[in-house]
């Protein structure tokens, strides 16, 4: 089995653009770790349009469940793509 190419990470973008590294709201900080937690915290501009995160696996082709929780101070929606 691949370790790496399994890692668990994510990706921020603005929810009105397409994904690109140059609107990658999380460059800096973007990690992948080999466990099954990852947990980081970000200071997001309040995009009008609000942001797309999207998990990922290092390599691509790599299957498996993904769960993700948010917590903040202000009030948000959360809603999966194609809603």
């Amino acid at each position: 089995m691949n370790l790496v190419g399994c890692m668990i990470g994510f990706y921020v973008y603005p929810a009105d653009r397409e994904p690109s590294k140059e609107v990658l709201v999380n460059r800096e900080g973007t990690k992948f770790v080999p466990w099954n937690e990852l947990s980081e915290e970000l200071y997001l501009d309040g995009h009008p349009d609000g942001y797309m995160i999207m998990c990922a696996t290092y390599e691509p082709q790599k299957l498996g469940p993904f769960i993700l929780s948010l917590s903040t101070e202000s009030e948000f929606t959360l809603a999966a793509l194609g809603e």
